[in-house]
């Protein structure tokens, strides 16, 4: 029998939360009897100098003894060019190698960051003729229009062009929400395409205890980017003038440094924690807050807010009320959305959460949804009838 391979950029000990998921649902693909496998980078947040030096390609890992292959890879670089080009020597790689084993496969499942992922997906479905699953989780190069305003004419349309192709040819497409299931079918020539809108889970482990519904704090953690639109939550934040709530700030990104200059007495910003030692020392704090550029509507969907939810946080929303997280969040009703720079609506949301039935019924909706919908067991068993 034929094995599965699931392909993706980061995978453990990298501690993020994409490829810990794909990790989760590969050991859900073993625990169903799949002979599965991996193939990633080297890790991207840690690399070890030794393996960047040496003169192989590949090496050999495992997670809950699923087979890994590396792919030896450069730390992950904040300059957009050379990020791009370290991709294309990712997929070079990639490439080269499952040529190779090319019948050692019946399946490949290729998950969608980097964006460039699509020419995997051509190369393997076209050329070697391999059945193939596609989780495509942010929409490009519409998301990097929006944010970076980086609309090239030429180049947009050509990256448009290659992405929607790539999504004809799988055998399978799979989304993170009803929302880009809709945008695709409509506005990528999809019409006939069945497309199948799969929620995340959270790969890491779910508390069993709800945290403390008096603590006027609000934790935010992750990527400190331009699509995060942290300044603009801190500048709207410290207008409204509410000196009993706190901002607790962790993690990296091309904007870290700006953030932490906005440091004062109620706002703190620290460096990421790995997942573990941040939910030790924010497990009391109630509230997470998931924030985005205000263009962000179907494009993306932060995998912090799955995250979020296995701490049992009651949600903050500052985003668009048409984006696709938003409405989630308003349709299990797991927190308040506020749109952004609407300070009334901040100064709202703050009172909201102070009232203390309100906030017990979020934090029952929580519960219930990680209970209910955001399990691994259900979100494995839907990717494993796509095989």
């Amino acid at each position: 029998m034929k094995k599965v391979l699931f392909h993706s950029l980061t995978i453990p000990p990298d501690n993020v939360s994409t490829g810990m998921l794909v990790a989760e649902i590969a050991d859900g693909f073993k625990g169903l009897g799949v002979d599965v496998e991996i193939l990633a980078s080297s890790p991207q947040y840690n690399v070890e100098k030794s393996l960047n030096s040496s003169k192989t390609k590949f090496y050999s890992s495992t997670y809950k003894n699923i087979n890994i292959t590396n792919i030896i890879s450069s730390n992950r670089s904040f300059s957009k060019v050379t990020r791009f080009f370290q991709w294309i020597k990712f997929h070079y790689q990639s490439i080269k190698f499952i040529n190779k084993n090319k019948n050692k496969y019946s399946h490949v499942f290729i998950f969608s960051y980097p964006p460039t992922m699509n020419l995997v997906v051509i190369y393997i479905r076209k050329f070697l003729k391999i059945k193939v699953t596609y989780s495509y989780w942010e929409l490009y190069p519409e998301i990097a229009n929006k944010t970076f305003k980086s609309n090239s004419g030429i180049f947009f349309n050509i990256f448009k062009k290659i992405d929607s192709y790539a999504m004809k040819l799988t055998d399978n497409l799979v989304v993170n929400s009803p929302e880009l299931k809709t945008y695709l079918l409509n506005n990528r020539g999809l019409t006939n395409k069945d497309i199948r809108s799969i929620y995340h889970f959270s790969p890491y482990e779910t508390s069993i205890e709800n945290p403390k519904n008096n603590y006027n704090a609000i934790l935010y953690a992750g990527n400190m980017g331009k699509p995060q639109n942290l300044e603009n939550f801190i500048n709207v934040f410290n207008s409204i003038d509410e000196e009993n709530w706190n901002l607790e700030l962790y993690g990296r990104g091309q904007e870290f440094e700006k953030i932490k200059k906005l440091e004062n007495d109620q706002i703190n910003v620290y460096k990421y924690l790995p997942r573990d030692e941040l939910y030790a020392k924010t497990k009391e704090i109630p509230i997470a807050l998931i924030s985005l550029d205000k263009e962000i509507t179907i494009e993306g969907f932060p995998g912090k807010t799955f995250d979020y939810l296995s701490m049992n946080k009651v949600l903050l929303c500052f985003a668009n009320a048409d984006s696709a997280v938003s409405k989630f969040i308003e349709k299990y009703e797991l927190g308040i959305c506020i749109e952004p720079n609407n300070q009334l609506s901040m100064k709202n949301a703050l009172k909201q959460f102070n009232d203390k039935s309100q906030f017990m019924n979020y934090q029952k909706n929580v519960n219930n949804l990680n209970e209910n919908i955001l399990n691994k067991a259900k979100v494995v068993h839907e990717y494993f009838e796509l095989i």
